[in-house]
């Protein structure tokens, strides 16, 4: 199986020395759906605070290994990812790209513009 894994990882972050583990309390994305770097793919709940796992870079979720509910420890792999193919599944989509691309520059998506010159 792992010869045939093209994906990336998504790991459980560490946790501190005085945190065992933590369980899923919700995804944000779903597999099939893109996602930028640094935006929020999953919250994860210790008995002291809820983590918040950002993505590591631009992608779309191909597989949750981790459902909502489960309990999980430092560093194990919770989802893999296709990383790089945010604007590839956006296009792919067809008629609800659009729309898709507008809710995602509200949400804080970083839209890259021309270079400026100063003169």
């Amino acid at each position: 199986i792992n010869a045939e894994y093209m994906g990336n990882e998504i790991k459980v972050p560490a946790f501190p020395e005085s945190v065992q583990e933590g369980t899923i309390a919700a995804w944000h994305k779903q597999p099939g759906e893109s996602f930028s770097r640094d935006e929020i793919i999953v919250d994860i709940e210790t008995d002291k605070v809820v983590q918040e796992v950002p993505a590591p870079a631009d992608g779309v979720l191909s597989e949750i290994r981790k459902d909502e509910g489960d309990v999980v420890t430092s560093n194990e792999v919770i989802a893999v990812f296709a990383e790089g193919a945010a604007n590839g599944a956006a296009a792919a989509s067809a008629e609800p790209a659009p729309a898709d691309t507008a809710a995602a520059a509200t949400e804080g998506e970083v839209i890259a513009a021309p270079p400026c010159t100063l003169r």
